[in-house]
């Protein structure tokens, strides 16, 4: 019975990780080049993405959720002693990596939600007031931020992988 709750609570964490990373890949590589494309209106495209945005923000929140408790819930169920003992945080190699991941994942939550909170409400109130210049310079630095949480998305995937035994 335990190991059906493990693989059904593992289970759920790696579906909400692939959904979570794929499709914020799948943004930044499909969907945002395409909509210039398909969209050269400035205000239509920005429309389209703020809908997008507000749709797609709401299954982010709900794997970001199910990743933080069924995370915690992980370590809890296979190093308990983690949570306990501040030593095996820093001590052990599987303790080294889990801080460096809580702390990448830490940093990657901060920027995803503070560039949505900072230049989210922004973009489609630029683009109905047609400040454009402004509207471009705002998504340099929102890009900027962006691929830098993709990236540690990235890094968090290797960190699990090592965790998990991949390789070693």
């Amino acid at each position: 019975m335990f190991g059906i709750l493990l693989i059904t609570i593992l289970f759920i964490h790696v579906i909400s990780a692939v959904f979570l990373v794929g499709s914020s890949i799948f943004v930044w590589v499909i969907v945002w080049p395409a909509s210039s494309l398909a969209m050269p209106d400035e205000k239509q495209r920005t429309r389209f993405m703020s809908v997008m945005g507000k749709r797609y923000a709401l299954w982010t929140n709900v794997a970001i959720i199910l990743l933080t408790f069924t995370g915690l819930l992980l370590v809890y169920l296979y190093r308990p002693l983690y949570l306990t003992d501040f030593s095996y945080a820093i001590t052990t190699q599987w303790g080294y990596f889990l801080t460096v991941k809580i702390v990448a994942v830490a940093l990657m939550y901060a920027i995803l939600y503070g560039n949505n909170l900072w230049h989210g409400k922004k973009f489609p109130k630029l683009a109905e007031e047609g400040k454009f210049d402004e509207l471009k310079r705002m998504r340099r630095y929102s890009h900027i931020f962006s691929f830098i949480t993709v990236g540690l998305m990235v890094v968090i995937i290797l960190i699990a992988e090592i965790l998990a035994g991949v390789f070693f």
